[in-house]
């Protein structure tokens, strides 16, 4: 019998180790995600929309009522006339107590007691006074200021010029006015009142109609405006929605929308 000599033992240890799989993209699940989400939206924010259907109809017109609308405007005035002051214009009483004629040239200036001064408008001849009395002589004469302040009394010029020559006015002068100004209605003015009514009665006249009479009323400060105006109305079916409406002649043509009822089809 042989003996077996033991011989060494190797120990070997196995480890299994599972592989782990690649990690799938998260790309493809939120694009699936976002797109799933915008049809979401679609559906409930566009709701289903029937078919429209647009049309021109013609339909007789029907006399509605018969209504008057009156509108008042003011004429405002823009027009300005301008007057110049006027001068005042006068007699002058010329007498003289000299044995020698005077002659006053043309433009002597007087004093009036009022401090105004007139001025004589031609040369004037005053004879010598005699046994008979004074020489005497009336010469035309004006206010050297314009405007009412001119127009000076009787007496206002009573004075001696020199030792023998008395001139006076006997009566006031006249004439005389300040400057002023007047505003009239021009024809523009007219005008403007006549649109700003029109304007008023397109709005109270609101609403289907033949053309309105227009009747006018001039005043000297306003102007009144009168329109009568024959109303009308229609009938269609009450599926139609109308847009706009126009007139033409005793008929209407109307521009309507609407949705077609379904089409039912009967199947034996």
């Amino acid at each position: 019998m042989h003996q077996v000599d033991d011989a060494p033992i190797e120990t070997l240890h196995i480890y299994l180790e599972r592989e782990q799989p690649p990690r799938p993209s998260l790309l493809p699940i939120f694009l699936s995600v976002l797109a799933l989400s915008i049809l979401i939206a679609i559906g409930v924010l566009s709701p289903n929309q029937q078919p429209v259907t647009r049309a021109v109809i013609r339909v007789p017109a029907v006399l509605s009522s018969l209504r008057t609308f009156t509108a008042q405007t003011p004429v405002i005035p823009t027009g300005v006339h301008a007057y110049p002051a006027t001068t005042a214009y006068g007699i002058l009483t010329i007498t003289n107590g000299s044995v020698i004629s005077q002659t006053l040239p043309a433009g002597f200036i007087f004093m009036s007691s009022s401090g105004l001064s007139v001025i004589t408008d031609t040369a004037v001849f005053v004879p010598a006074g005699s046994a008979n009395g004074y020489g005497f002589a009336t010469v035309s004469a004006h206010a050297l200021i314009s405007g009412k302040s001119g127009n000076i009394p009787a007496y206002a010029i009573n004075r001696v010029e020199g030792s023998s020559v008395y001139v006076r006015n006997l009566a006031g002068f006249q004439g005389g006015s300040d400057a002023y100004s007047v505003q009239f209605v021009t024809s523009q003015d007219r005008q403007k009142a006549l649109l700003h009514a029109r304007g008023i009665l397109l709005n109270k006249s609101s609403g289907l109609h033949y053309p309105c009479v227009e009747m006018k009323f001039s005043k000297v400060a306003k102007f009144l405006l009168i329109w009568r105006c024959q109303f009308l109305t229609y009938h269609i079916p009450a599926l139609y929605h109308v847009t706009d409406v126009r007139l033409s002649g005793k008929n209407l043509i109307i521009d309507v929308w609407f949705i077609p009822r379904p089409m039912r089809i009967w199947v034996k």
